[in-house]
C-alpha cells in the first residue's frame, strides 16, 4: 500500500473521533463537598423516591429518573443546596410521569437535550425486548422513539448477544449525537468481568440525533472485579453504568463493581478520563473476540475508596448517575453522583446523592 492510500486509512479509522479540545477543559482532580441521604421511606405526590439511575442538571434544577419497573415510569426534579464546604440539603419540587405505551420499560439514563428543550431517556429493555431510547416533553408527554442500529435489536431468532441486564445504562448527548454507553459486553465481544485479569470490551455508539444513524463506535476496556464474595463465589459483577461528555471525544465514565456478603455495602466505583481520540471504529466488527483493535484510553480520576470514611456507614453505595452541576462562586464547576438503591429490594442500600468540585 502507497504513502498516499495508508494516510487515507488513517483519516478513515480515526475522523469520527477526531481531537476537539475547543470545549473541553482539563480536569485533573476532584476534591469531595459533601453528601445527602434521602429517605428510604420518602413518598413524594403519591410516588416511593427510590431507584435513582440517573442524574442531569439544567436551568438551576437537578433531573433523576427512577427505574422503577412499576408505573408510574417517573422522573424527579430537585434542588440541592451546597456551596464549595458543605453540602446542606436536597429538595424535591416535581415528579414528571412519563407517558409511554410499552408495557415492559427499565428506565436507566436521562438526560436534557439542550439544543431542544426536550429529554432523553434510556430503557435497558428485558429478556424479550430491544433497549430503547425515547424522546419526551419536559411534562413526559411521548415525542418519539428512536430508530436504533440492528446490532441492538432482539428477534425470535437472534438476540445479537446483548446480555441481560447489561445494555443502555449510559446515555450522554453532544450538539448533533447521542452516545450510548452498554453496561456489559455483548456475548461475542468478551465475557462479563472476573476477578481475573482479562479483555473485557463494552460499546460505545455515536449515533446521529436526526437520522438515527451510527456514526461511530469505540471499545471501552472494564476492570477486572476488585474484590471476591463472601462466602467466595457468590454474586460478582462489574460494569459501565454512565457516561458523560466532557468534549466530543473526552468523557467521564462511572465503572461500579459490586461483591456480596461485605458490611461495607459491597460496591466498588471510580470514575475514569475516557479519551477515544485514537480508539479504533469498530461499529463494522461484528465480534471483538480474537479480533486486533484499539480501545479508548483511560485514566483513574477518582477512586471512592479514597472518600469511603467521609460516607455514611463508610458505604459507597450502588452509583449510577453522574451529571456537572452548578459553578460554586470561585468559577469552579461541581460533579454530582446518585446511587440507585434498588429499592432495597436485595439488602439495605441508600438513596446517596454526592457532590465535588472539579479542579482544572
Amino acid at each position: 500500500m502507497n504513502r498516499f492510500l495508508i494516510v487515507i486509512s488513517l483519516v478513515i479509522v480515526f475522523s469520527s473521533c477526531k481531537k476537539n479540545t475547543q470545549n473541553s477543559k482539563q480536569i485533573k482532580s476532584l476534591r469531595f463537598i459533601g453528601e445527602q441521604i434521602l429517605a428510604d421511606s420518602l413518598i413524594y405526590k403519591n410516588t416511593k423516591v427510590g431507584g435513582l439511575s440517573s442524574i442531569d442538571y439544567a436551568n438551576g434544577k437537578y433531573y433523576l429518573i427512577s427505574d422503577d419497573k412499576e408505573r408510574p415510569i417517573r422522573f424527579y426534579e430537585m434542588t440541592l443546596d451546597f456551596d464549595a464546604n458543605n453540602f446542606k440539603n436536597i429538595t424535591i419540587t416535581n415528579v414528571i410521569k412519563i407517558n409511554n405505551d410499552t408495557k415492559v420499560v427499565d428506565p436507566e439514563a436521562l438526560r436534557f437535550d439542550k439544543s431542544s428543550g426536550n429529554f432523553l431517556w434510556t430503557s435497558e429493555g428485558s429478556v424479550f425486548l430491544s433497549p430503547s431510547v425515547f424522546e419526551i416533553k419536559p411534562n413526559g408527554a411521548f415525542i418519539k422513539e428512536y430508530s436504533l442500529p440492528k446490532m441492538f435489536k432482539k428477534d425470535s431468532l437472534n438476540s445479537n448477544g446483548l446480555r441481560r441486564n447489561g445494555t443502555f445504562e449510559g446515555l450522554s448527548l453532544t450538539k448533533n449525537n447521542i452516545w450510548l454507553g452498554m453496561e456489559l459486553p455483548l456475548e461475542q465481544d468478551g465475557e462479563e468481568p472476573k476477578l481475573a485479569t482479562g479483555k473485557y470490551p463494552v460499546r460505545i455508539s455515536k449515533i446521529d440525533k436526526n437520522k438515527s444513524e451510527l456514526k461511530y463506535q469505540f471499545a471501552y476496556m472494564l476492570d477486572a472485579i476488585p474484590r471476591d464474595s463472601k462466602p467466595s463465589g457468590k454474586f460478582t459483577v462489574n460494569g459501565l453504568p454512565e457516561i458523560l461528555n466532557i468534549s466530543e471525544n473526552e468523557f467521564l465514565f462511572i465503572e461500579r463493581s459490586y461483591a456480596s456478603g461485605h458490611n461495607n455495602g459491597g460496591n466498588n466505583v471510580k470514575i475514569y478520563k475516557v479519551d477515544c481520540t485514537n480508539a479504533t471504529d469498530i461499529s463494522k466488527i461484528k465480534a471483538l473476540e480474537n479480533t486486533n483493535y484499539l480501545p479508548a484510553k483511560k485514566t483513574l480520576l477518582l477512586d471512592f475508596e479514597t472518600i469511603r470514611s467521609k460516607l455514611t456507614n463508610g458505604i459507597v453505595d450502588n452509583i449510577e448517575g453522574i451529571t456537572f452541576g452548578k459553578t460554586l462562586k470561585n468559577g469552579n464547576r461541581t460533579l454530582v453522583v446518585v446511587s440507585d438503591n434498588n429499592f432495597n429490594k436485595f439488602s439495605k442500600q441508600l438513596n446517596q446523592l454526592i457532590v465535588f468540585e472539579v479542579l482544572d
